[in-house]
């Protein structure tokens, strides 16, 4: 990541202690420092309406033999933005697929939060983004 894109979307990396926490449960893949995009559709929270909103953001994909964790630097959703355990492979509720080199995680908030609806894609730019898909049973 460049020192512009940092100044403005954050580092993206994991704190310490979310790390080690990870790290206990058998890292299959980190990658820290990606930049992208949340879209949100329709989506409706306590407080929160947006329609069509796009928020920039920086952060860092971890998978464990356990689960998928996305945690983002900056938006209105930062911090631990996905924790959502793997079944049979796949993370529980989310969709995943790839485009143009990027990762792209879509959800329905309604499935993790009974005051929420209509539906998120999280979009981050990676090299490694189709890997990261047939780690997670999209490939």
């Amino acid at each position: 990541m460049n020192l512009f894109s940092r100044a403005l979307l954050g580092s993206g990396r994991l704190p310490d202690s979310v790390r080690t926490t990870m790290q206990a449960e058998g890292i299959e893949y980190l990658a820290e420092g990606l930049t992208g995009s949340v879209r949100y559709h329709a989506y409706r929270a306590p407080g929160v309406r947006r329609f069509g909103a796009v928020d920039a953001t920086a952060g860092a994909v971890v998978v464990t033999r356990r689960r998928l964790l996305v945690w983002l630097t900056r938006g209105e959703q930062k911090g631990k933005h996905l924790d959502v355990p793997l079944r049979d492979g796949q993370p529980f509720g989310v969709t995943v697929r790839v485009e143009g080199g990027r990762l792209i995680l879509g959800y329905e908030p309604a499935a993790f939060h009974a005051d929420r609806s209509g539906r998120v894609e999280l979009r981050l730019k990676t090299p490694e983004a189709a890997r990261i898909a047939v780690l997670l049973g999209a490939g």
